[in-house]
């Protein structure tokens, strides 16, 4: 499945990549290659959302997305995510 960033700029293979939620805020989705997993500090946001609630909701997202068979998904914008 690929993933394109919430600003539009970047588009990443999910199965090359973790997904996590960047900490202590946790209000960014981010991403890194596995390659890179143990290199501190080289992430890559996806998204931005205004609460952590949000932010777990489009990991949730992404999550389903994968499981489902989609062979894309769009990092939705901070309004249109639900909780």
């Amino acid at each position: 499945m690929l993933i394109r960033s919430q600003d539009k700029t970047a588009l990443v293979k999910f199965e090359n990549i973790v997904v996590n939620l960047k900490l202590p805020d946790s209000l960014n989705v981010i991403c890194w290659s596995l390659q890179d997993a143990q290199r501190s500090g080289g992430y890559f946001i996806l998204g931005e959302y205004s609460t952590k609630a949000k932010a777990m909701k489009v990991l949730d997202m992404i999550q389903k997305a994968y499981v489902n068979g989609h062979i894309d998904y769009q990092m939705p914008v901070d309004g249109s995510v639900e909780v």
